[in-house]
């Protein structure tokens, strides 16, 4: 599995929507053109820079919210949980939330 997006998400603020089975969790700042670029892709949700994924999937689409912000609508694929590929990746980069693996 080839992660494309890691979001830190200390809180595991994330939501199920029980009629579709998808994830959506955020108010991250993603650019439109990144967006689109994303869907399709994998996205894992983790607790820092440094630590595995405990949550993630295929991203299926994108919800504004304000400021232009969005966000992140994913079906969860089992084979994320445990996933390294953004641990201490520099994609991070400083006092940020979101990870362009």
């Amino acid at each position: 599995m080839t992660v494309n997006l890691a979001l830190m998400c200390k809180s595991h603020n994330y939501k199920l929507d029980p009629y579709s089975n998808e994830y959506r969790v955020g108010n991250w700042v993603i650019s439109q053109t990144r967006r689109k670029e994303l869907i399709g892709g994998t996205v894992v949700l983790t607790e820092s820079q440094s630590s595995p994924a405990y949550l993630g999937g295929r991203i299926v689409g994108f919800a504004p919210t304000t400021g232009g912000k969005c966000e992140v609508i994913f079906s969860e694929d089992p084979r994320a949980m445990g996933n390294t590929d953004a641990v201490k990746h520099r994609g991070w980069g400083s006092g940020r939330g979101v990870c362009y693996v």
